[in-house]
């Protein structure tokens, strides 16, 4: 079902429906979608008293883990470290971006053969 979305990126229903705004670019869907994501993963309630501030930032990071990949993001900051270079190498936005430099980072789990 199509509904305007105004200004708004994308939104989750109660249902589990992801509506993208079609008035966006391709890259904002994709990471709205990503973002939107998230909050459906983390089960988000809007229907309830809830932490907006904390479900927006998990939603960001979900959207930012399952966008951008560490050798990627290494690759595209070696070829110029400027934020909206890097989104524009790894096709998110450039708020995805500053989103994954705040993230912890990844650690690596070794082996012990």
């Amino acid at each position: 079902m199509w509904r305007d979305l105004g200004r708004r990126n994308g939104e989750l229903t109660s249902g589990g429906l992801v509506r993208l705004n079609p008035r966006k670019p391709a890259i904002v869907q994709r990471c709205t979608l990503a973002h939107e994501m998230g909050h459906w993963w983390h089960g988000h309630d809007w229907t309830r008293d809830h932490d907006q501030l904390r479900d927006e930032r998990q939603a960001d990071a979900y959207a930012a883990r399952l966008l951008i990949s560490p050798a990627e993001y290494a690759l595209a900051e070696r070829l110029n470290p400027h934020p909206g270079a890097i989104a524009k190498e790894l096709e998110v936005t450039r708020h995805l971006v500053e989103v994954w430099q705040r993230l912890p980072a990844p650690t690596i789990q070794r082996r012990i053969v």
